[in-house]
């Protein structure tokens, strides 16, 4: 008698047959929910070994929950062949944190997914802009089609565990950066829009590692994705800082600038 899989266990109360899943529809799902991120996983890690960057240890996080994505889909997509399906509450809390995940780094890439969308005439390359989209969407069909004839384990608690862990670290980050990136547009509403953003929510900390670097030094992944789409200079993050405080970041003392670092 072979052992069930570790994951996935036919239950009795399972339907005595599953409909199956039409192919050119399956080989969409496994495209976006499996393929694509791990592609965009594999290049961005490629992109950062050929440049050089030393990655911090705290990126080891949100490099693990990216790899969560097409692991957790593939799983999905297996229990869709299945003719019993049951899904256990392991699975369905790593595919909740794993919609969770698409779900932080749709948002954190959503100013950017016209220029993915644009670049998709250069032989589909704007598909890794679109890649946690498409994996959110990929992930969410899957689960209706087993919801219809399976009953699923809360998708809640795996989703606000990844938002929690992964974007509240990254999220004084990512203000800052939109705040600095708002204050340095010309139209004079979008600049008073992003120093408004930079005084109530802004981090000085950030802000002044900006103004020393900019993009330069990888810290987050917000910085990952402003590096390779629409990074921030140092001396825009000097020009905000000073209509900020109305000090220039060169006149701040040497003990200040070294705690920003």
């Amino acid at each position: 008698m072979s052992a069930q899989p570790a994951c996935i266990n036919p239950s009795a109360t399972a339907p005595a047959t599953f409909p199956a899943v039409h192919f050119p529809i399956r080989a969409v799902l496994w495209l976006a929910g499996v393929t694509l991120p791990v592609v965009a996983l594999t290049i961005a890690v490629f992109f950062l070994l050929v440049v050089g960057f030393d990655l911090p240890l705290a990126m080891l996080v949100p490099a693990l929950s990216i790899a969560s994505v097409p692991l957790a889909n593939a799983l999905l997509m297996r229990a869709l062949g299945n003719a019993r399906p049951a899904l256990s509450r392991r699975l369905g809390h790593l595919h909740g944190f794993a919609i969770g995940t698409s779900i932080l780094f749709t948002l954190l890439l959503l100013p950017h997914m016209a220029a993915g969308v644009a670049g998709l005439r250069y032989y589909g390359a704007g598909l890794l802009v679109l890649a946690p989209l498409l994996s959110l969407m990929a992930a969410l069909a899957m689960r209706r089609l087993l919801e219809a004839h399976v009953r699923l384990p809360a998708v809640w608690p795996g989703a606000l565990l990844a938002l929690a862990i992964v974007g509240a670290p990254e999220l004084p980050q990512a203000i800052t950066q939109a705040g600095v990136h708002m204050a340095s547009r010309e139209a004079p509403t979008t600049r008073a829009n992003g120093l408004r953003l930079l005084r109530s929510l802004g981090n000085q900390q950030i802000l002044l590692r900006l103004c020393d670097t900019g993009n330069d030094r990888l810290a987050s992944l917000t910085d990952l994705f402003m590096i390779t789409t629409a990074g921030t200079t140092a001396s825009d993050a000097r020009d905000a800082y000073y209509r900020l405080t109305g000090a220039t970041y060169d006149e701040l003392p040497d003990s200040m600038k070294d705690a920003a670092d």
